[in-house]
């Protein structure tokens, strides 16, 4: 009775374990659709490579549809676990706009963030950006160049006055969600893990993607100063915060 116990404990132990396995077994014989469902088996019960394993498949069209926006999601999922892997090619589909709407701020982000865990690739892809960033600027004669002027009429010298315009409020995007349930559920947890965010209104933006899907985005909103402190924090954290307009 005791062995059979211990056979049936083992049965709930080692599936996630098995079916990745069989996962990739299955995809270097070619059979792509049955990789599929045993990564995907693997990926909901938390396996962070089988998540980025599906977000290739559906990045490619092997064994499933070809799906950019759910792609983004898997590679979203894993990032947000730590994978490294998954952060690269998360920050390279935002940076083409692939799945995503392309933002290079969040695809930089991304890209740190598995540079820091010493993927090679994000250091590369990091490094080519500084250098196009870099050839952007301005020659040292372009900016001993003087610019050529113009006679213009004297004006009245204006009143200088002391009013200091009130900064307007400000926003951050949390996360992006497929539904609304998973949204209002995926907002209760980033409230329970930083009780901070309470004190924030939130806003939803819905995104439609021709023929790649729809989902919402979540926005906090709040004060310039409050708004970036939080961002701050939440980034330190490694919880993704990027301030950003609706």
């Amino acid at each position: 009775m005791k062995t059979l116990l211990i056979l049936i404990s083992l049965l709930f132990v080692f599936p996630a374990r098995a079916s990745f396995e069989d996962g990739q077994k299955a995809f270097s014989q070619g059979s792509y659709d049955r990789a599929f469902d045993y990564w995907r088996q693997a990926a909901e019960e938390g396996d962070l490579t089988a998540q980025r394993n599906i977000a290739h498949l559906y990045r490619w069209g092997k064994g499933v549809k070809q799906d950019l926006t759910q792609a983004a999601f898997w590679y979203y999922t894993a990032a947000k676990g730590g994978l490294d892997t998954a952060q690269y090619n998360l920050g390279v589909m935002y940076l083409r706009g692939e799945g995503v709407p392309r933002n290079e701020d969040e695809g930089i982000i991304w890209l740190q963030r598995a540079a820091e865990q010493n993927n090679e690739r994000a250091r590369k892809k990091l490094a080519h950006l500084k250098v196009e960033i870099d050839h952007e600027l301005p020659t040292e004669d372009e900016l001993l160049q003087p610019a050529k002027s113009k006679k213009v009429k004297p004006e009245k010298p204006v009143k200088m006055t002391t009013t200091v315009k009130k900064e307007p409020p400000l926003y951050a995007h949390l996360a992006s969600y497929y539904t609304q349930e998973t949204l209002e559920k995926g907002w209760q947890e980033l409230k329970q893990t930083f009780p901070e965010l309470t004190a924030f209104k939130t806003v939803e933006t819905h995104v439609t993607l021709p023929e790649k899907g729809k989902y919402i985005r979540l926005y906090i909103k709040g004060s310039a100063d409050n708004v970036r402190r939080i961002c701050d924090q939440l980034n330190e954290k490694k919880q993704y915060c990027l301030i950003s307009y609706p």
